[in-house]
């Protein structure tokens, strides 16, 4: 009978529980995603705990952005990094303006963030790169 039980445990239980565990973050369902990826022109590398932040923004009013998503990224190697965030279609209105805003920080330091607005359809589905500028 405990050869049994341990013969679920093993062939059964665990391989469930590591397969759930390795999974992606799932999507959840009508979720859309926008993909793309981030770059900037200076020849510097990044330090191994940067840390990059990916914002989809209505920003139909320019002094009050509202963001709509948020992505954030601890990348593994250097630029252009890819990123998706996932975003509830319902949260976009038509005639709204939206863009996609980015970051690179180091500890509470702004090493890189968007220079200008990066305006773009939300629902199109079409790849972005966005380009950063070195933070004074």
């Amino acid at each position: 009978m405990l050869d049994r039980i341990a013969e679920f445990f093993i062939f059964g239980l665990v391989p469930l529980v590591v397969g759930v565990l390795a999974v992606p973050e799932l999507t959840k369902a009508g979720e859309r995603t926008i993909a793309g990826e981030v770059t900037y022109r200076e020849r510097i590398a990044l330090p191994p705990d940067a840390v990059l932040v990916v914002e989809l923004a209505d920003v139909s009013l320019a002094d009050a952005p509202t963001v709509i998503a948020r992505r954030r990224i601890a990348p593994t190697g250097q630029v252009p990094i890819k990123f998706d965030i996932g975003f509830d279609p319902k949260a976009v209105q038509k005639g709204r303006t939206y863009a996609l805003q980015a970051r690179i920080t180091v500890g509470e330091r702004l090493m890189f963030t968007t220079g200008t607005s990066q305006q773009l359809d939300p629902l199109a589905g079409r790849p972005q790169t966005v380009l950063l500028k070195m933070a004074r």
